[in-house]
């Protein structure tokens, strides 16, 4: 097909559409980064297992015991990583073999552990000492490729499998204790070169000690694991949990009806919804796949090479590659690290295709994508109650549910709502319905979640007393420019001949659309109605920003909470890319880099690309203020997630990716989505556009001079990261150093600084 055609089956139009696709000099032939499940997970029937909520027999609480350090109250947690089991759906043939956290009183195997165990509720202000002992077993539940992230005196492969090191995803914490990649330990007291407690505590072996200081405001985080080369891995098979922060402003909300109260105790803070998608070993288990029986999580092992099927043909053209190969004249390592991984499974709270009962009046959900790359565009419809499990077509649309209220991000409470309609289906390009897939990465969409990003979101079901609803998806997988074969619905085609799943069948799974099913009773009513309520929410929210609840927003108007104007024509600190590249076994290979070119790849193309262990670029001062420009060069929608900081989004603007200069077009230049306004800490980076973010890299205040004064081992500053959250990205190498170095300097000073 002509350039011009492939682009716009991307998704991709206009100044946006110039992606500097690799260019493979032996064949001469364009190639399309695109990711395939290639084995499908058994069938199981929806909705008949109820969604797992926070009590002890569901998604556990770990349990904490108090304690005075470094002079100040202080909560104390003990927890264990180590590898349990969990039958996960009743049509599941067998247990699955998990790894996870749990109490240190609690002996792996056991009943108490539970996927997504260890939930931890938070206090603003008030500490947190977390001490995570490894207990697991120097072996692996799924593929796990050893020739990525290696150093020039260490390599992956010589490493143990059972490295561990916790990350508090989203928390203002000490270098030391974000849990960045060097940070890892096994159970016998072998570290990476970051290594290291918290100054002032005694662990045993095997165990770190973490600071959390949570001087933040109230918002839902997570940790999950981040060691070097298996934080893909060690997430995908359950090393990762939920982290509650609350604050008086919070519970001053709650206490006022002005935010939904779930029923007092653990549900004070809303209902819980960490979606994911998982494949499942099929019995009988595929030949070849040696590690895990029916019923284990699959995940794949091969990096399969082109020729690739051409999904913008009719009939489909032929090919059995998954992904793009730059024939390096090397034999793939297996098993091998892959682009992507896309499931096929739906899970939430780590129960397959729950459902959940609500009554008829307001309730607040907490909204997490944890999957490894599935983005998640989510509208909340009726249920066919003639057609249980499928949607209510009328005049050939879905029938939409109540609205959704979006009330705050991963960066805690916006400076207003948001609300979300439902009934926006995810906006393709022309020419790109399915099986094609090209989405337009801009909007509008209803609420879209890529990797770690999170949503606080309010939904009145008043007037709705039994009915019932899906909460279904429609993001198409490599997000924006999908492929049918990582796609689940009912309606779909058969996908066999192409390396795919065969056609869905209505009511069960393998299904990546619908998610979950509510069921509204009757029962006690709001005593406010909801608009009433929302004008009071909009008053508190913005009076947040006003007075220091939540900081006020760096480029702003004139006011704390409303954002500057768009195009942005301040001063820029940093111009940053994303780029593809092909690693030396000739793999797709994602990394980050500066606008400076970074000599040629192995095709002889420039490039911009840095590896994760390369001597960092981006060390900032503590105290600055920056503004960057991420310029994304790739065909991917990147979340980039920042260690430390929380960021503004100014802008997105197109620019010219086929030769860039590195310069946005300022008329198309676009504000971020209302959802967006406030805090992040998780970014959608689009194909094609420079993405402009503020930032200002405060460390967290600390209790003794040892802490405040302690740097890395490996860095020489207060070493922390950013990358993609795409976890396979992540570990291939679109990861880099953020280190803080130096004195403090004023509050705005956005110069640049690229010394290492």
């Amino acid at each position: 097909m002509d350039r011009r055609r492939f682009l716009r089956l991307l998704g991709i139009a206009g100044a946006a559409a110039a992606i500097p696709w690799k260019f493979n000099t032996q064949t001469y032939k364009f190639m399309m980064a695109r990711a395939y499940p290639f084995s499908q997970s058994p069938i199981i029937r929806k909705f008949i297992t109820a969604l797992p909520g926070l009590g002890p027999t569901e998604l556990p609480l770990a349990t904490k015991s108090s304690a005075t350090f470094a002079g100040l109250a202080t909560d104390v947690y003990n927890l264990t990583a180590g590898q349990f089991t969990q039958q996960l759906h009743p049509d599941l043939p067998g247990p699955t073999r998990l790894y996870g956290y749990a109490d240190d009183s609690n002996v792996y195997p056991g009943a108490p552990t539970r996927y997504l165990g260890g939930v931890i509720i938070a206090n603003r202000n008030t500490p947190i000492l977390l001490y995570m002992r490894n207990s697991l077993p120097n072996s692996v539940l799924v593929p796990t490729d050893l020739t990525l992230m290696a150093s020039a005196t260490q390599t992956v492969g010589d490493l143990p499998f059972n490295r561990i090191t916790t990350h508090l995803h989203g928390g203002h914490t000490p270098w030391f204790s974000d849990g960045t990649p060097c940070q890892w330990y096994d159970p016998t007291g072998l570290t990476g070169a970051s290594f290291m407690n918290v100054p002032g505590t005694t662990v045993t072996v095997g165990t770190l000690s973490h600071y959390y200081p949570n001087d933040q405001g109230a918002r839902l985080l997570w940790y999950h694991d981040h060691a070097m080369g298996l934080t893909r891995t060690n997430a995908y098979v359950g090393m990762a949990s939920g982290f509650l922060l609350t604050d008086p402003f919070e519970a001053g909300l709650i206490a006022a009806g002005t935010l939904p109260d779930q029923g007092g105790g653990v549900f004070t803070y809303g209902i819980p919804l960490i979606i994911q998608e998982k494949s499942f070993v099929p019995n009988p288990v595929p030949a070849g796949y040696t590690w895990g029986n029916p019923g284990d999580l699959w995940y794949p092992n091969l990096y399969e090479i082109p020729p690739i099927p051409d999904f913008s043909l009719s009939p489909f053209g032929a090919g059995t590659g998954r992904w793009d190969w730059f024939n390096a004249g090397l034999t793939l390592p297996v098993p091998s690290v892959v682009p992507e991984f896309f499931g096929d499974t739906a899970m939430v709270n780590g129960g397959l295709y729950p459902f959940l009962n609500v009554t008829d009046r307001r309730f607040r959900f907490r909204i997490l994508n944890a999957s490894q790359a599935r983005f998640w565009h989510l509208n909340l419809y009726v249920e066919d109650a003639n057609n249980p499990g499928e949607l209510l077509i009328v005049n050939g649309e879905p029938v939409r549910g109540p609205a959704m209220f979006q009330i705050g991000t991963e960066g805690g409470f916006m400076p207003r709502f948001a609300m979300l309609p439902n009934g926006i289906p995810l906006p393709m390009m022309p020419g790109g319905a399915y099986p094609v897939c090209a989405s337009n990465a801009e909007g509008p969409f209803n609420l879209l979640l890529a990797p770690a990003e999170r949503a606080d979101v309010i939904i009145d079901f008043k007037g709705w007393a039994g009915a019932s609803f899906i909460l279904y998806n429609d993001a198409v997988a490599p997000f924006p420019s999908g492929d049918a074969r990582n796609e689940y619905f009912t309606g779909d085609l058969d996908m066999t001949a192409y390396g795919g799943a065969p056609a869905t069948l209505t009511t069960f799974g393998p299904n990546t659309r619908t998610i979950m099913r509510i069921v509204v009773g009757a029962g006690p009513q709001d005593t406010v109605n909801t608009s009433t309520i929302l004008g009071q929410l909009n008053t508190a929210l913005k009076g947040a920003f006003l007075s220091g609840e939540q900081p006020p927003l760096l480029y702003n108007s004139g006011a704390a909470y409303a954002r500057g104007p768009v195009p942005y024509t301040g001063t820029v600190a940093r111009k940053l890319t994303l780029g593809e590249d092909f690693d030396a076994y000739g793999r797709l290979l994602q990394r980050l880099g500066t606008t400076t070119q970074n000599g040629l790849n192995n095709q002889g193309l420039p490039t911009w690309g840095r590896d994760y262990l390369a001597p960092s670029t981006e060390n900032p001062a503590p105290g600055r203020t920056e503004v960057w420009e991420i310029y994304n060069l790739t065909a991917d929608t990147h979340p980039i997630h920042f260690h430390l900081v929380n960021v503004q989004i100014i802008q997105r603007a197109a620019f010219d990716a086929v030769t860039p200069t590195f310069a946005p077009i300022p008329y198309t230049a676009r504000p971020p989505d209302p959802n967006e306004l406030g805090w992040k800490e998780t970014v959608r980076m689009n194909p094609g556009e420079v993405t402009t973010v503020i930032m200002k890299f405060d460390l967290p205040s600390l209790p003794t001079a040892a802490m405040s004064r302690a740097t890395s081992p490996r860095t020489g500053g207060h070493e922390y990261v950013w990358h993609c959250h795409i976890l396979e990205h992540e570990e291939h190498d679109m990861m880099r150093p953020l280190v803080v170095k130096g004195n403090i300097t004023p509050a705005i000073n956005m110069l640049l600084d690229e010394t290492p």
